[in-house]
């Protein structure tokens, strides 16, 4: 369940990151604030799809990506983790504006 909710998140949110990096409007906060330009899409976008990459090659060859010494997590629920806080920052640097709250 994990890889496969991994696998679509971050399948998506690459997509978004690549449409973005191809729309020819900013948004005052993607643009101004935040300084997102195409090739900060394209970045989060590589690395969307290279998580979404390891998913894959999870779902491929279960069991791949042993857990880690001591059994803290697997390695797949860090991944997962990791794309959930950076798909939040992502979307945070352009999504403000949706809000229509000017100050």
């Amino acid at each position: 369940m994990w890889v496969w909710s991994g696998f679509v998140l971050s399948l998506g949110l690459a997509l978004v990151a690549w449409a973005r990096s191809l729309a020819s409007s900013r948004t005052y906060y993607e643009g101004e604030v935040y300084g997102m330009g195409p090739t900060a899409h394209r970045k989060y976008g590589l690395g969307f799809a290279a998580a979404a990459a390891f998913f894959l090659a999870e779902l491929a060859w279960p069991g791949a990506f042993t857990a880690l010494p001591g059994g803290a997590a697997t390695p797949t629920l860090i991944v997962l983790s990791a794309v959930v806080l950076m798909g939040i920052f992502y979307l945070a640097g352009f999504l403000r504006g949706a809000s229509g709250e000017d100050e």
